[in-house]
């Protein structure tokens, strides 16, 4: 278990974390998710002691990350894939690890095969892709069969059946009664994977649920409506108690408050044409996105905007 307490950093006048509080069980997949410059990563070198608190404290299974006796056994993390000499092949690499741990070299193999590396376990770290560097990071946070993974962007650079296999593996140590913590914007990956979301935001815990909590609180959830009676059903669909949302086309609106069936009978009543009908259930990145919308430093203006667009864009 990782558990956090007040934690709170500041590098200079600026607060990264800002006395954050969350507890990362065992047994479950847990998705860390934040915009860029949220806290995410500071976070995690705090768990490994990379970085001290200026506040509060964070504890791996108890203690302070600098006082367990058997580090490699507790904690494994993928902070930084490109942490490899350039001139050390994967295996040489994991080997020096292992020897300042205790680590036997059957377990180096071990690792090796785990992460598909085996075949190419003497070739130099230098001329590895971005995939090989991230699977020879995640080999070197299993080194030590450890209780607890933390991965950062574990699937950075991986193919589709890289990312496949990550999700697996992370399930997979869930199963066995693993910590499991992982931070992600891969929205759709964290979706598939995690049982449970801790959002931070400038610092801050914005969320702490389970998956299903999360998207109940903050996915929206309606039916999508294509007719060219649009206007005439959406009077009638609001004086039932609906809420009407115009879409992408004059013809096309989202319906909340009322289900496809309260809908399709309407229409039907009144001799209205539909086109389209259909549940619509937003996913964990719609989700995610309406409750960090103000907790971006940085936004983007969308291609072919000018002028008063972009800058509204902006706020």
């Amino acid at each position: 278990m990782i558990e956090a307490t007040n934690l709170s950093k500041k590098f200079g006048s600026t607060t990264a974390v800002d006395h954050v509080t969350f507890a990362v069980q065992p047994g479950v997949v847990t998705g860390f998710l934040g915009p860029n410059g949220a806290g995410k990563s500071t976070t995690m070198r705090m768990i490994l002691g990379l970085d001290r608190p200026t506040s509060g404290q964070v504890t791996v299974n108890g203690q302070p990350y600098a006082k367990l006796v058997t580090p490699f056994k507790e904690i494994g993390a993928l902070i930084d894939a490109k942490g490899v000499h350039p001139r050390r092949s994967a295996r040489s690499h994991l080997r020096a690890m292992a020897a300042t741990h205790g680590i036997s070299d059957r377990r180096v193999d071990e690792v090796l095969e785990l992460t598909g590396l085996t075949a190419v376990a003497k070739k130099k770290a230098g001329g590895y892709s971005l995939g090989m560097g991230q699977r020879l990071g995640i080999a070197g946070a299993l080194l030590g069969d450890p209780r607890i993974v933390m991965f950062d962007e574990p699937v950075n650079g991986l193919d589709p059946d890289g990312v496949l296999w990550v999700r697996q593996l992370a399930r997979r140590l869930a199963d066995n009664g693993r910590t499991v913590f992982l931070s992600s914007h891969l929205m759709s990956e964290v979706q598939q994977t995690a049982d449970h979301v801790i959002v931070i935001g400038r610092g801050r815990i914005l969320a702490d649920a389970s998956l299903h909590e999360f998207m109940g609180a903050y996915a929206r959830t309606g039916v999508i409506v294509t007719s060219p009676d649009a206007a005439r059903l959406a009077e009638l669909v609001t004086l039932e108690g609906g809420l009407v949302t115009q879409l992408d086309h004059r013809e096309r609106v989202s319906v909340t408050g009322l289900d496809a069936r309260d809908i399709g009978r309407i229409a039907r009543d009144h001799s209205l044409w539909l086109a389209e009908l259909r549940d619509e259930s937003t996913s964990l990145e719609d989700a995610y996105m309406r409750l960090t919308a103000d907790q971006t430093d940085y936004r983007a203006g969308v291609p072919g905007e000018t002028g008063a667009a972009l800058k509204e864009a902006a706020k």
